[in-house]
């Protein structure tokens, strides 16, 4: 089903900490550099202090939205995270007060990871499609290097922490779907933080340690992901040359190699802005496609594929027809 529903604007927000990937080389003189950038693709991460936190992000990012529009036209708040600000209240309901949106606007969080994206605007599409929102703003957030370990070479080497904010409003044209989801909690402990709540006891003194089993993410990955897109494309009605771009999960780049050559894309199809960014999280794909529109890499009624996938595990695919920001 299509949606008569478009992204307005993209704003992004980034903690002024970073590191270089080269840098850790002092401190673990056993990895092989070289190595693990050949493979992930990326060689910077950005990383938030213990003060600040993946609302302050998310904060930021929506204030550049709202210096475009007028804050009053805001009807709903949908709040990505996997970082909340506390266990209880809803991390919406903090970022509604602190941007000053009315006291009607409708605010939820998304408990979603790599996926959150594409779910949050499947969510958006639905409050539409029954008249019950007009602009939505998406605010994705994460600060997954706060469950991170210095020795964690796997994990301290992909994630970045970084914020997005996304508009997207109801339109005469049908711009956003089809959408395609899915999930198998069956492999939920493959990429998990254990320790902190309800199962360990909110009150423990073990570490908030964050474990990802990088062989199963992949091939789970490779396994689910192509066939999803196979068959949106062909509900959809429409061929992979006819797809300007695709935008995936920013996991690495051995990940996007392997859709690539698994999907018979080209290069040009392919979006990849993992090198001085890193794995953001829910918002590796507003971050690409404010890069790419920026790079003038997309343009008006581009047809585009965007697709997240990973913890839960839960992946989620749709097309949408491009229309320039403001």
């Amino acid at each position: 089903m299509k949606y008569n529903l478009s992204i307005k604007c993209i704003e992004t927000a980034l903690p002024k900490n970073s590191f270089k990937i080269s840098s850790l080389k002092k401190k673990n003189p056993t990895w092989d550099i070289k190595k693990i950038i050949d493979k992930t693709g990326i060689e910077k991460i950005w990383y938030t202090k213990k003060d600040q936190t993946a609302l302050d992000l998310g904060f930021e990012a929506s204030k550049k939205v709202l210096k475009k529009i007028n804050k009053k036209s805001i009807d709903t708040l949908i709040y990505v995270t996997q970082s909340p600000e506390y266990f209880l209240p809803s991390s919406a309901c903090i970022l509604q007060y602190k941007l000053g949106l009315n006291n009607h606007v409708k605010a939820l969080d998304i408990n979603l990871g790599c996926s959150g994206f594409v779910y949050a605007l499947f969510v958006a599409c639905s409050l539409v499609q029954n008249k019950m929102s007009k602009n939505i703003l998406i605010v994705c957030a994460d600060t997954y290097t706060k469950y991170i370990e210095d020795s964690d070479r796997t994990n301290k080497t992909i994630f970045s922490d970084g914020a997005s904010a996304t508009l997207v409003s109801r339109s005469k044209k049908k711009y956003l779907g089809n959408f395609l989801m899915g999930t198998d909690g069956s492999g939920y402990k493959d990429l998990i933080v254990e320790n902190g709540a309800s199962r360990t006891g909110f009150k423990n003194d073990k570490k908030i340690n964050l474990f990802m089993n990088g062989a199963k993410i992949f091939m789970f990955t490779i396994a689910n992901i192509p066939k999803n897109i196979e068959k949106l494309l062909t509900i959809s009605k429409i061929k992979k040359k006819n797809i300007k771009t695709f935008f995936f999960h920013q996991g690495s780049k051995v990940i996007l190699n392997s859709l690539k050559n698994s999907l018979k894309i080209s290069n040009d199809q392919l979006y990849n802005n993992l090198r001085f960014l890193g794995n953001t999280v829910s918002s590796t794909i507003p971050f690409s496609l404010k890069q790419a529109y920026k790079e003038k890499k997309i343009k008006n009624n581009d047809l585009l594929v965007l697709s997240g996938f990973g913890v839960g595990l839960s992946w989620g695919s749709c097309i949408i027809k491009w229309n320039n920001l403001k």
